[in-house]
């Protein structure tokens, strides 16, 4: 499991980028960029990424953990609710790199029963949304690289 979570954080990854290869070289300003309106910006990404972390540590661990220290503006979705400058964003980049270290340490310190236990009726096992959440990274690894791609460095289309 933790071999999984760092190959899709860190890399290399065979399946495409990790999520710290699209993020690489990735400038607050063009982080702040969105297709569309409608469409999430590569910082949303990352603060989703962070945010994501944060809820399966408190699911590994069946208990709340301190806040989040991010506004929450729909569920998983942390809001960027403050200056976007290249400080904020190197600030963001480090939550989640210490996200992914505190997770990492939770599922080492886990037990072979808190990974099997299911929460409710209904959903997967916390192993099965560990994975979920490795398949999950992937997925916004690919958005990310697709937008700092189309925005480059200036973050201009």
């Amino acid at each position: 499991m933790i071999a999984l979570l760092n190959e899709i954080y860190f890399g290399p990854a065979w399946h495409g980028p990790s999520v710290k290869d699209a993020l690489d070289g990735v400038t607050a300003h063009a982080a702040v960029q969105k297709l569309h309106p409608s469409r999430n910006s590569i910082w949303e990404l990352v603060l989703h990424l962070a945010h994501g972390r944060h809820l399966l540590i408190e699911r590994v661990n069946n208990a709340p953990s301190p806040a989040f220290p991010r506004g929450i503006r729909a569920p998983w979705w942390p809001t960027l609710n403050y200056e976007t400058n290249d400080t904020a964003w190197q600030k963001d980049l480090q939550l989640l790199d210490e996200y992914h270290a505190k997770l990492v340490d939770t599922v080492t310190a886990a037990t072979p029963a808190q990974l099997a236990r299911v929460p409710s009726p209904g959903d997967q096992s916390i192993e099965q949304q560990l994975i979920g959440l490795a398949v999950h990274d992937s997925y916004h690894a690919g958005q990310i690289r697709q937008l700092a791609l189309h925005f480059g460095d200036d973050g201009s289309p």
